[in-house]
């Protein structure tokens, strides 16, 4: 039983660097991959935790399981996977050795969640420094799929616009409704033209098999704050051939104030994809 609740505390730190390491990357593994990733790197540390040739093999196997086998990915998320560690490990023990009141179970769980808040800290600020070293803004032309339907889009990459869904954390893009308006399923088109951004939100006032791919999204502007409805999209491709992560899109009637005549705001993380995709070099 002892070996079992080692093991299951390795996982949880393991899953918590992984998921770091993958949202830092242009491409995500799902939850089950990192899952059996942390399996698999807790095991050999378990059973051999003095030996040093265990404690590589278990970051290598790890690291392969979680994001492939290709060398230039693979050494890229291994490097994040090593700062991450470095990084909560260091956090961590400054912690354990102040706070050593805290023992036992309540040790484990207020640990788990200093990693898992030190390292999504982390992540933002590696990702200010990054975007810093780039171009503030971006634009392209692109091809957005959603509803079953192509539709070419303007898009201009701001840096502030960093909104994401609560629940998944993935980004949501704001998308001009003139620019799309002609393929929306004239299901939707009454209850967004309807839809009260100051009003109390529901999904219950679209029709059933779209609010399986609608979120509710609490914005916060200068003029206050206000309630819009995210569709998932199937697929948005930048013209480079840059295919941008899973993600929402907001509908928006005042498209007068987007720069550079752009038909959609993308979240700033898609700079990254995008300059990557173009060759931008950079030094995190």
């Amino acid at each position: 039983m002892y070996g079992e609740i080692i093991i299951a505390i390795n996982m949880l730190f393991n899953f918590a660097i992984l998921s770091f390491a993958d949202r830092m990357g242009t491409a995500q593994a799902s939850w089950k991959r990192l899952l059996l990733a942390s399996l698999v790197g807790a095991v050999p540390v378990t059973l051999f935790p003095d030996s040093w040739i265990a404690l590589f093999i278990a970051f290598a196997f790890m690291v392969f399981c979680a994001f492939g086998v290709s060398f230039t990915a693979w050494g890229n998320k291994a490097f994040i996977v090593l700062i991450g560690a470095l990084f909560a490990g260091g956090l961590l023990t400054v912690f354990t050795e102040r706070f050593i009141f805290v023992t036992g179970p309540s040790m484990i769980f207020v640990s788990a969640i200093l990693a898992y808040a030190a390292l999504a800290v982390f992540k933002t600020k590696w990702l200010d420094v990054r975007l810093a070293r780039k171009l503030s803004t971006y634009a392209a032309e692109s091809m957005l799929t959603i509803w079953d339907k192509d539709v070419p889009v303007s898009v201009f990459v701001d840096t502030g616009n960093r909104c994401t869904e609560p629940l998944t954390g993935e980004a949501v893009h704001f998308v001009s409704f003139q620019a799309v308006k002609t393929i929306i399923p004239s299901e939707l088109l009454e209850p967004l033209q309807a839809w009260d951004p100051k009003g109390v939100p529901q999904l219950s006032v679209f029709p059933k098999h779209y609010q399986q791919m609608a979120r509710l999204i609490r914005l916060q502007t200068v003029q206050g704050n206000s309630w819009a409805v995210g569709f998932k999209f199937d697929r948005w491709t930048i013209t480079e051939g840059c295919e941008l992560p899973a993600g929402y899109l907001v509908l928006t009637k005042q498209d007068r104030r987007y720069p550079e005549g752009a038909q959609a705001i993308l979240h700033v993380s898609a700079l990254e994809f995008i300059t990557n995709e173009r060759g931008t070099s950079y030094v995190a």
